[in-house]
C-alpha cells in the first residue's frame, strides 16, 4: 500500500487545479445525487454500439424514463447485452447524449452479471485511511456489497460519500474543505490494484467527471480492502 502512495503522491492533482464548476459538481455527484441501483434487468436495446439502453428503467422519476449505459468498448457490451444484469452507478441528465431527449439519463459502466454473483453474506470492505500520514479509523459499515464481482464504481461511490461527509472532501477551502489532494486505492489479493486521484477529474460536468467508470472495471470483493491517502497541503 505504501508503494501506491510513493508512485502517485507527487503526481496527485491539487483541488485548486479543478476547472470552474467541477468541485461543486463532484460534491453533488458523490454526496447529494441519488444513484441508479437495481437488480435483474435485461436489455437488447442500444443507441450506439458501445451502449445498452434500459427502457422504462425509472418508474417514479420526475423527468427520466430510460437509462443509457455507456461503455469503453463493444466487447464490454457483448458481455452484458441480453443478459440478466445488476446496475449500481451514478447517472446524469445534463449533456446526456442519446435515447429520447430529456427522458433519458446516462451512466458510465456500473453493470455486473446477475446470476451466480451473490455473496451468501454481505461483504463489509475494510478501509485504511491516512490523513497527512496519520492513520484514521473508518467504520467497517462504510463500504459494503452483496456481489462477488463488483464494479469499482459501486465501492468508490460509497467511499467518496463518506469522505465528503467526514472530511468535506469536495468543499471549497472557505467551507472547511481542508483536504487538498487525495488518492483512493482498491486492493485485492489476486488482481492489480485500481486507483483514482480524488481530484484528478476531467472537465466540469458529469459527462466528463464520471468517465473514469466507463471501463466498467470489476474486482473480486471477497479478499479486498481500500487504502485512502488524504493530504491537507
Amino acid at each position: 500500500s505504501e508503494k501506491s502512495e510513493e508512485i502517485n503522491e507527487k503526481d496527485l492533482r491539487k483541488k485548486s487545479e479543478l476547472q470552474g464548476a467541477a468541485l461543486g459538481n463532484l460534491k453533488q455527484i458523490y454526496y447529494y445525487n441519488e444513484k441508479a441501483k437495481t437488480e435483474n434487468k435485461e436489455s437488447h436495446d442500444q443507441f450506439l454500439q458501445h451502449t445498452i439502453l434500459f427502457k422504462g428503467f425509472f418508474t417514479n422519476h420526475s423527468w427520466y424514463n430510460d437509462l443509457l449505459v455507456d461503455f469503453d468498448s463493444k466487447d464490454i457490451v457483448d458481455k452484458y447485452k441480453g443478459k440478466k444484469v445488476d446496475l449500481y452507478g451514478a447517472y446524469y441528465g445534463y449533456q446526456c447524449a442519446g435515447g429520447t431527449p430529456n427522458k433519458t439519463a446516462c451512466m458510465y459502466g456500473g453493470v455486473t452479471l446477475h446470476d451466480n454473483n451473490r455473496l451468501t453474506e454481505e461483504k463489509k470492505v475494510p478501509i485504511n485511511l491516512w490523513l497527512d500520514g496519520k492513520q484514521n479509523t473508518v467504520p467497517l459499515e462504510t463500504v459494503k456489497t452483496n456481489k462477488k464481482n463488483v464494479t469499482v464504481q459501486e465501492l468508490d461511490l460509497q467511499a467518496r460519500r463518506y469522505l465528503q461527509e467526514k472530511y468535506n472532501l469536495y468543499n471549497s477551502d472557505v467551507f472547511d474543505g481542508k483536504v487538498q489532494r487525495g488518492l483512493i486505492v482498491f486492493h485485492t489479493s489476486t488482481e492489480p490494484s485500481v486507483n483514482y486521484d480524488l481530484f484528478g477529474a476531467q472537465g466540469q460536468n458529469s459527462n466528463t467527471l464520471l468517465r473514469i467508470y466507463r471501463d466498467n472495471k470489476t474486482i473480486n470483493s471477497e479478499n479486498m480492502h481500500i487504502d485512502i491517502y488524504l493530504y491537507t497541503s
